[in-house]
This record gives C-alpha cells, sequence and structure tokens, in this order.
C-alpha cells in the first residue's frame, strides 16, 4: 500500500507527495503537484492500479502525452479553485464561456509549444471582430489557466505575461437630471394606481439604483433587517445571496426621500422566508430575483420618455453617481456610497464635474 505524505520545508507547504512501490520493487516518492489530498489519493490510486497491471506505476515525463490547450483548460475548469471566488459554479461558467472565443484559435497545442506570439496572434483575430473590452475578457480566463497551470507544475512560466491588451474602454451610459426624475415619477405613479405588489416592487427598486447607487443584485438581495427606517441607515450586506462585490458590506444614511415609500412598501411587501425588500414573483411564489431578469424597466423608460438603456439597472447606477458629481458631490464620498474598493473606479466620474480641477487648484494658497 502507498501513502500520502504533506510536506514541510522551513516552515513553508511543498505540497502533497505520494509514496508507492513500483513495479521493480523498489520504493518510491514523487511530488503529486496536485491542489488537494483526495486528488493526490486519486493519483496513487491510479499508480497502484498500473503496477497491479504489471505496468510502471509513474509514466515518465518524456513519455507521457503532451497536454494540449484545451485539454487544460477543461482540466482547469474541473479542478480550480480559490477561496476568492464568490460563487465557484458561476465563476466556471462565465470562464468557459470566454475561451470558446480563444480555444477555436489554440485549443489544438500542445502546451508546451504555446509561446507569446500564439497569444499575440489570437488577440489581434479577436481584436477584429469583437470591442477592446469583450477581447481582454475572452483572454483573462485563459492567462488564469495558465498561471494554475505553472502553479501545478505542467509549465515552465505564463506565455500570457506581458502580451499587451487592447485600451479598456469605458462607457458612461446614463440617464440626464430631468429624464430620472420622470422614471421616478413614473414608477411610482404606477405604483400607487394599482394593488398589483409587483409594480409598487419595481418602483422601490429604481428608488434604489437611482437615490443610492445600488448594483442590481445589491437591491435583489436586500433585505428589511438591512433598513433601519426610524434612523435613516441602510447596510448593504449581499448581493442577491452572496458577499457585494467588494466582499465588505457598508454602511450608508438612507435619503429622506426615500424613507416614506420604503414605509409604504414595507406594510404590502409579499412575505418571503428571506424577508427581502424586493421580491419577484415566479410561477405564484415570492422569493429572489434571477440575474437575467429586467424588471419591466423597458416599459417604464418607454413610458417616461427616457432613452433606451444598453445597459438596463447598470446605467442608473451610472446616472447616480454622474449626477452626485455634477451637483457638487465629493468624488471620495461617492467612493464610499459605491463600494468600489479602487478610488479610480470612481474618478471615470470626475470629468462631469466642470470644477472638479479648477476648485481642487483654488485651495493652494501662497
Amino acid at each position: 500500500m502507498g501513502d500520502i505524505i504533506r510536506k514541510k520545508k522551513n516552515g513553508r507547504v511543498l505540497g502533497w507527495y505520494i509514496r508507492w512501490v513500483d513495479l521493480d520493487g523498489k520504493r518510491k516518492q514523487r511530488a503529486s503537484h496536485q491542489p488537494s489530498y483526495a486528488l493526490a489519493k486519486r493519483m496513487l490510486l491510479e499508480i497502484e492500479a498500473r503496477v497491479a497491471r504489471g505496468k510502471t506505476g509513474l509514466i515518465e515525463p518524456e513519455t507521457q502525452p503532451a497536454l494540449t490547450v484545451s485539454e487544460l483548460c477543461e482540466r482547469w475548469l474541473t479542478e480550480f479553485g480559490s477561496p476568492k471566488v464568490k460563487d465557484l459554479q458561476r465563476y466556471r461558467a462565465t470562464a468557459q464561456t470566454a475561451l470558446r472565443r480563444s480555444l477555436p484559435h489554440l485549443g489544438a497545442l500542445p502546451i508546451g509549444s504555446l509561446s507569446r506570439i500564439h497569444i499575440e496572434r489570437v488577440r489581434d483575430l479577436l481584436a477584429q471582430r469583437y470591442r477592446p473590452n469583450t477581447v481582454r475578457a475572452a483572454l483573462r480566463p485563459l492567462g488564469t489557466c495558465l498561471s494554475w497551470a505553472v502553479r501545478q507544475g505542467l509549465l515552465p512560466s505564463n506565455p500570457t505575461q506581458g502580451v499587451e491588451l487592447p485600451r479598456r474602454e469605458t462607457s458612461l451610459e446614463y440617464l440626464s437630471q430631468e429624464e430620472a426624475r420622470r422614471l421616478l415619477c413614473e414608477s411610482e405613479r404606477k405604483a400607487r394606481s394599482t394593488d398589483e405588489p409587483t409594480t409598487f416592487c419595481r418602483a422601490v427598486a429604481i428608488a434604489l439604483a437611482l437615490r443610492l447607487g445600488l448594483r442590481r443584485g445589491e437591491i435583489f438581495g436586500l433585505r428589511w433587517q438591512d433598513l433601519d427606517l426610524p434612523h435613516g441607515r441602510i447596510t448593504v450586506a449581499r448581493s442577491y445571496r452572496l458577499a457585494p462585490k467588494s466582499g465588505k458590506p457598508r454602511h450608508l444614511p438612507l435619503p429622506q426621500s426615500l424613507v416614506p415609500l420604503l414605509t409604504d412598501w414595507q406594510t404590502r411587501c409579499p412575505k418571503t422566508t428571506e424577508r427581502l425588500v424586493c421580491p419577484v414573483r415566479n410561477r405564484g411564489i415570492w422569493g429572489m430575483s434571477s440575474r437575467r431578469a429586467t424588471h419591466g424597466l423597458p416599459q417604464l423608460l418607454l413610458a417616461a420618455d427616457c432613452p433606451a438603456l444598453m445597459r438596463g439597472w447598470h446605467a442608473l447606477r451610472h446616472t447616480f453617481a454622474s449626477q452626485f458629481v455634477m451637483q457638487g458631490g465629493n468624488i471620495l464620498t461617492l467612493q464610499k456610497l459605491l463600494g468600489h474598493a479602487d478610488i479610480a473606479m470612481t474618478l471615470i466620474y470626475s470629468h462631469l464635474a466642470p470644477d472638479f480641477i479648477a476648485g481642487e487648484l483654488d485651495r493652494l494658497k501662497y
């Protein structure tokens, strides 16, 4: 019987090592290069099965068939895991979709022959068909996969490192102040003219987006215990059922204009097990919204005589941030309100304040 040990050196974990008795009767030990005990054990069982069939337990590197890029990506999608990834299943599905753009050009290549030139060639081919942000998104999971292969000892280096990517496009799609006002008025008018909970729920969701800049997942993951209406406070603790994008909850003051609407809605809101503020009815049952639902926003924009929005609910978040800056709001305050981990993300709105730079320069006195 073989065994598995976890080796350390100078307090640093080297990884899982496997020991077995080979076909020649000699006891051998090798690094498994596996991220977990379970995978190392599976590797040991495969070696022992080969010995039982009268074959050498471990295929030596020079005789081991080379993985293709497609096979490596398939293995990465199955084995990769990280505590930083909030929803591993969704991450794998998104990565798999992105890889479909690059693998037709690279998939058949052995990973040992993959070079920076191949990556640059694929980048240029994708750039002829897709926008810069799409090209970046298509190559990102490939780079992560190859970095994982380096850590597993399958590659000596990552050929995507140092490859120049297209400049990121920043598109700020937002409503004007008058258009936002019309959308708020139209959604609230419809909410108060009917007893239909769905209509009132949409008005609350739109108000949370335009008056607080919450993301769609933060709106539809919000619970009544996250609201302190008497003291005018809100805790943004979830995005749907997961942690917010920053990974940390944020505590915000609740605008006074939102309190009457939320107080009225609290008495009408359908009851759910999670006590959701904005539940959605699906097949007669009230519960959590799906990620792809539009919640009637295109129809409300049309009724309010507002332009159609390509990014829907995220454009309402942009509207809040843009109007906040244009009406004299502070960039650092906006960073806290939006929950941006990096101020660089918030600075994309700074150009909307006509006196932003001039006002800051006027602080300097001699």
